[in-house]
């Protein structure tokens, strides 16, 4: 149970693993997640915390979403000790306090 603590729920990494807020905690979200960054920056990248409060709000539906498994597919097939860094995607709106 110990390990799983520090696996990435989305893609099983065990490197670089930071906490993703379920809900954002600007949107009032207690409950985390382990994370590894690059899916934290993927997810962060393609829905703004609205999105995320509303739609993306549990890790079932994040991984059902068809662009995250494009993503998690391809982050697959990378070297488990590859960091890479997504850039907020272009139907995203910038100001992500809205």
């Amino acid at each position: 149970m110990a390990s799983e603590i520090n696996k990435c729920v989305f893609c099983g990494s065990d490197v670089n693993i930071k906490y993703h807020h379920i809900i954002p905690k600007c949107k009032g979200g207690k409950e985390t997640v382990p994370s590894c960054s690059d899916c934290e920056n993927f997810i962060h990248s393609q829905w703004d915390h609205n999105e995320l409060r509303d739609t993306y709000n549990n890790v079932d539906t994040i991984l059902s979403n068809e662009k995250f498994q494009k993503f998690l597919k391809w982050r697959l097939k990378q070297p488990t000790t590859a960091i890479f860094k997504s850039t907020v995607g272009k139907n995203r709106d910038k100001n992500k306090y809205h």
